[in-house]
């Protein structure tokens, strides 16, 4: 399922596992004060993308569906301190990033997310997800077979850290879960879900694009 969402999403996903953001990324060259501005939205996506597991507890039909959404949900509480932690490394703190003003991109990719959770089902959902899970996944792989391993990138631990076995196995399981959602949905609801996939896509793109802006 996730391999015919992601044809159907092209070309924009080549542009989003392949953007510049992600290649200046793997040569190191990516200016410190785009990678913080990243960083600084990124927590606040973060925020409203434990939101949408929240939400999709309270969208699940029963307990083991639940079980999916409130596992990631319990692992991203957990990691919220690591972010802060790595962030602090980068030279921002805690209070710096609370403070942060979410970008016009960071706004419209998350409540994009929450809306189509309210107005859906758990698999327009996780279609909203799984660009994020599955593409982060991706734009590694992307990352580590077409780039040398260069000792003194800065940006090395957080390629490793999408690189690892253990994100990677994430990604595969939110990739699974949708394809499970999906399995009864007849084919005018597939192409909803394309198109949920195909924009939450776009919305990655803009993402990575207000890095390199710092819009």
């Amino acid at each position: 399922m996730i391999t015919k969402l992601i044809e159907g999403a092209q070309p924009y996903w080549q542009r989003y596992i392949e953007h510049q953001f992600v290649r200046q990324l793997a040569q190191g060259t990516l200016p410190k004060r785009c990678f913080q501005h990243y960083l600084k939205q990124d927590y606040c996506y973060l925020f409203h993308y434990s939101r949408a597991f929240a939400l999709g507890i309270f969208k699940a039909k029963n307990f083991a569906e639940m079980a999916v959404p409130r596992r990631t949900l319990d692992i991203l509480s957990q990691e919220i301190q690591l972010h802060l932690n790595y962030c602090n490394q980068w030279g921002i703190s805690e209070q710096e990033m609370i403070n942060t003003q979410e970008s016009a991109a960071c706004v419209a990719y998350t409540r994009y997310l929450l809306d189509v959770g309210m107005a859906g089902g758990l698999a327009e959902l996780y279609a909203a997800i799984a660009p994020c899970a599955v593409g982060y996944a991706q734009a590694a792989r992307y990352i580590t077979t077409h780039y040398p391993r260069l000792a003194n990138n800065p940006y090395q631990s957080w390629i490793e850290t999408y690189a690892s076995a253990e994100f990677q196995q994430s990604a595969a399981e939110t990739a699974d879960f949708l394809t499970a959602l999906c399995q009864s949905l007849n084919p005018n609801q597939l192409a909803h879900i394309q198109h949920i996939f195909t924009t939450a896509t776009r919305m990655e793109i803009n993402f990575w694009q207000m890095g390199l802006d710092l819009s």
